[in-house]
């Protein structure tokens, strides 16, 4: 089966090309190794701080998904620096991890023009020095117009 776009990966950075892909209306394909680990954090369950913060309200800002499924997800939020000036504060939001990897999931698996598998890919198809899909441990193939890496801290795992 063909695909716009294949994003490789469901961590924070897949979900919102994911997303963004489906949203534009392109048939989208994401994979990960576990579709019940989508969204996963395994240390930190926050939110934001001095570099994220930014980078979570620039995506908010063009639609994205990360600032509303923390919103709904949402234990506490606190402004970090406080007594600093406006240059070192930020918001930190801590969430419920699961709840967060659950509504994220709900969120990928409602959206048109989405399709989340779960499989390894363990090769990328090239064609004239373009990537035009990838392969999964089972041997199947997926063909795609744009492949988007984003393993993210899950590289050569599996």
């Amino acid at each position: 089966m063909d695909y716009d776009v294949i994003v490789v990966g469901a961590g924070h950075a897949g979900c919102e090309a994911a997303l963004a892909s489906a949203r534009l209306g392109l048939k989208t394909l994401v994979l990960t190794i576990n579709v019940d680990k989508i969204a996963l954090m395994p240390c930190n369950p926050s939110i934001g701080g001095l570099g994220k913060s930014q980078l979570v309200r620039e995506i908010d800002a063009i639609g994205g998904q990360m600032a509303k499924t923390t919103n709904k997800t949402l234990i506490q939020i606190k402004i970090l620096n406080i007594r600093k000036g406006p240059a070192v504060q930020a918001l930190r939001a801590q969430i419920d991890k699961k709840e967060y990897e659950i509504e994220m999931k709900r969120v990928l698996e409602n959206t048109k023009k989405l399709t989340l598998r779960q499989g390894t890919v363990d090769k990328i198809l090239v064609k004239d020095g373009a990537a035009v899909g990838v392969g999964i441990e089972s041997g199947l193939l997926f063909g795609g117009k744009a492949v988007i890496i984003t393993t993210g801290t899950f590289l050569g795992e599996g």
